[in-house]
């Protein structure tokens, strides 16, 4: 069992009650060349963590996104900060607060002129339900600007491949809640946004209900005016 599939199942006896219940704790142990000062009080070391965090490298995984009719790497995009997250459609606590968190960031970034500087991923760890019919009505409702060609809904393919990519590879933890049919289930999870500079390296990983619009805002443009 590699470090991180361990760390997440550590963490996993955490998820219960509502998503997000996990704090935000932040911290270094990574080798990835960063811009950004450490984040202030952080409790833990970047390396025990069960996500990307402080300095680490951006976990590379290619999935479908549907709505592009592509595959999307993660580590694609080179020449942009990445802001990354993980929900699922159906969710009504926490997974509309970090797209909303998301949907603000892309028209600050709209608006003030580098969008294309900038690309947005969101992967679902409900690929049964998630199907690109579902996402695209997910991004009407969500308001998200399709049409800026920075934002990607990331689809696994399958349940296996979502509790590998999602819990294996980025240390978000979910888990079903009991179903009162096939169709009507929820997840308790964890909240996670990432923001990872254009090398890929973390700069910052907030967890619980996920940053402040205006706080991922300021990174994001501490970050750029650092890189340019």
């Amino acid at each position: 069992m590699h470090r991180r599939t361990y760390l997440t199942a550590a963490a996993t006896a955490g998820v219960i009650g509502t998503a997000g219940c996990l704090g935000s704790v932040l911290g270094d142990g990574g080798n990835g060349q960063t811009i950004l000062e450490e984040p202030e009080g952080r409790q833990f070391s970047s390396s025990d963590l069960p996500y990307p965090a402080y300095g680490q490298q951006l976990p590379e995984v290619t999935l479908r996104a549907p709505l592009a009719e592509r595959d999307v790497t993660t580590t694609e995009f080179d020449d942009r900060n990445v802001v990354m997250t993980f929900f699922y459609s159906n969710c009504n606590t926490v997974c509309p607060i970090l797209i909303s968190s998301l949907k603000r960031v892309q028209d600050f970034a709209s608006e003030n002129g580098f969008a294309d500087d900038v690309a947005f991923l969101a992967v679902t760890f409900d690929p049964q339900r998630d199907d690109a019919e579902r996402l695209r009505q997910y991004a009407d409702t969500m308001n998200v600007d399709r049409d800026a060609g920075n934002w990607y809904f990331l689809r696994p393919d399958g349940r296996d491949r979502a509790k590998d990519v999602v819990q294996g590879t980025y240390g978000v933890t979910f888990e079903r809640t009991q179903q009162s049919s096939a169709e009507e289930y929820m997840f308790n999870h964890l909240g996670l946004v990432v923001l990872a500079n254009e090398q890929g390296v973390v700069e910052r990983a907030y967890t619980g209900d996920g940053p402040k619009s205006k706080q991922l805002q300021a990174d994001l443009e501490t970050l750029r005016a650092e890189q340019s």
